[in-house]
């Protein structure tokens, strides 16, 4: 089942009640709340509120977005508990983290060593309830590259890590596709949106074709996948609606 949903960092100047306004006007399901201003790490009481505002809308927290980076903690164990227990509170069955900070073929393989043994600690803490790990597919991360995210994956070893995606529009329709496939056994949610090689945001109708087949790949595994409006045209709710109006369209 794919389901439709806005990542809130989309709109980082609202107000959680506003961003579960937009969702809900642009009939999607779910939100990603992120955890650099909607949702803080360690802020229970407004991970309690932010979790009501969803209910209350109808809506479903599909992932709590954090900025957690394996590999980049002296104590896991310690850092990482203020983002289970937020997304415990908030309701998120998975929670993003980052592969670390450099780049996969920047990575020696002391580096990597450390980011797999963080996020085998951060995992089997998630476990415990029940919530899910998933890596943002990124630059500047060991998940730049089809190769490096499922490399990473493999080597961490937990039934409970999963991979997000997204395409990189630097590389060819094709090489996304093949990206994607790739990713697929891993996968739990994509990042939707449409720009440029130079990152010059366009409505998500202009790539309805290109978005279409990325859709049709997930759709073969006939697992329950979010697909999370970010990056949208001038920023405003009006363009949130019109391309979720598009990804409502293509998710049928």
């Amino acid at each position: 089942m794919l389901k439709s949903g806005l990542v809130s960092v989309s709109f980082r100047g609202l107000a959680p009640e506003e961003v579960a306004k937009a969702a809900v006007a642009s009939q999607l399901e779910g939100i990603e709340w992120g955890g650099d201003v909607h949702v803080p790490p360690g802020d229970l009481e407004r991970a309690k509120q932010v979790r009501a505002i969803t209910e209350r809308a109808g809506l479903e927290t599909f992932a709590y977005g954090s900025y957690y980076r394996a590999g980049e903690n002296e104590n896991p164990k310690q850092d990482f508990l203020p983002y289970l227990k937020t997304a415990e509170v908030l309701g998120a069955p998975s929670i993003r983290v980052w592969a670390g900070t450099k780049w996969s073929w920047r990575a020696d393989e002391a580096y990597v060593k450390k980011v797999v043994e963080d996020t085998q600690i951060i995992c089997d803490m998630a476990k415990e309830r029940h919530i899910k790990i998933c890596y943002e597919y990124h630059g500047w991360t060991l998940t730049d590259n089809r190769f490096s995210a499922v490399d990473t994956v493999k080597l961490v070893q937990r039934d409970n890590l999963y991979l997000y995606w997204q395409p990189n529009f630097a590389l060819t329709e094709d090489e996304n596709r093949l990206a994607l496939k790739m990713a697929l056994p891993y996968l739990d949610h994509v990042h939707v949106f449409y720009w440029d090689a130079n990152e010059a945001k366009f409505p998500l109708s202009q790539g309805k074709t290109l978005w279409k087949s990325f859709i049709d790949i997930v759709k073969s595994d006939g697992k329950r996948h979010g697909f999370m409006l970010e990056f949208l045209k001038d920023n405003s709710t009006q363009q949130c609606a019109n391309d979720a109006h598009t990804l409502n369209s293509l998710l049928i």
